[in-house]
């Protein structure tokens, strides 16, 4: 069974998040894991003790890497996203494995993610699932005619291949001939970037959850029938948010929260 690369991009607020994913990506996959947290330079004296309390609740090892985010010190931070969005585009700078699944920090994981790291690319380079809001956030991007837009929370990356066409210096020079055209700012980079190089996954692993739109029967029955892979809690409501008044979607992700050991942490950020 071969280790699957999991790796979050963070910054220190979203750290207590992350941690709360990790644990539940632990306890649902049944593949080996290698986890690597992505974070800002700066930023690892306050992340590094989260990740320990992960590692000794868990017994996962997990990397915490630094990065500098200077290049992009100057571009967009559009709505609830800072701007450590953009260290998903040095994914393969930062690590060596030869691909990667990249995870966002406000998300559940419910079930082994084996299948989705072993899925055959060809020569493309980045799979991810449609993003609902692509009529909005890709009308003003130019790409080929039929190239999908994918959501940049949940994806497989073909970091060898990645590499190869230099993402990291590549992704700076989209952004800067596109600045103005980036509605979501990474997202509709990396969509722009890897245009025509991309595999549309099932919605299962990335199960997008505005939590407004559930009740709690909605929400048990969606999980009831849809099986989820992946839980992606989109928008600005978000299960530790008190704005989140949705018990079952509060319950199932305190539920992780506590097997972290981190919930004085989020306690404190809620």
């Amino acid at each position: 069974m071969s280790v699957v690369t999991v790796v979050y991009c963070i910054d220190k607020e979203y750290a207590p998040y992350a941690a709360v994913s990790t644990c539940s990506l632990n306890s649902n996959t049944q593949s080996p894991l290698r986890v690597v947290w992505i974070v800002p330079c700066g930023d690892e004296a306050d992340i590094i003790p989260i990740a320990g309390a992960v590692e000794q609740k868990t017994g996962l090892s997990i990397s915490v890497v630094a990065a500098s985010l200077d290049h992009c010190s100057n571009w967009k931070a559009t709505f609830y996203f800072s701007r450590a969005m953009y260290l998903r585009l040095m994914i393969p700078a930062m690590i060596q494995d030869s691909r990667a699944i990249y995870i966002d920090a406000d998300t559940l994981v419910l079930s082994d993610l084996g299948p989705l790291f072993s899925i055959e690319m060809g020569d493309k380079w980045i799979a991810g699932r449609l993003d609902p809001q692509s009529a909005t956030a890709a009308h003003t991007l130019p790409r080929s005619p039929g190239d999908p837009y994918i959501n940049s929370g949940v994806m497989l990356m073909d970091l060898d291949a990645l590499r190869r066409d230099d993402m990291f210096e590549k992704s700076k020079i989209v952004y800067r001939e596109n600045e103005e055209r980036l509605f979501f700012p990474d997202q509709c980079l990396i969509n722009k970037y890897a245009d025509g190089r991309k595999i549309v996954l099932d919605t299962k692993w990335n199960r997008m959850v505005f939590a407004p739109d559930f009740t709690d029967a909605g929400f048990n029955e969606m999980l009831a029938a849809e099986n989820p892979a992946v839980l992606h809690f989109v928008g600005d409501v978000k299960p530790w948010k008190d704005n989140c008044t949705t018990a079952a979607i509060v319950g199932l992700w305190r539920h992780y929260a506590a097997q972290g050991r981190v919930v004085d942490r989020v306690s404190e950020c809620a």
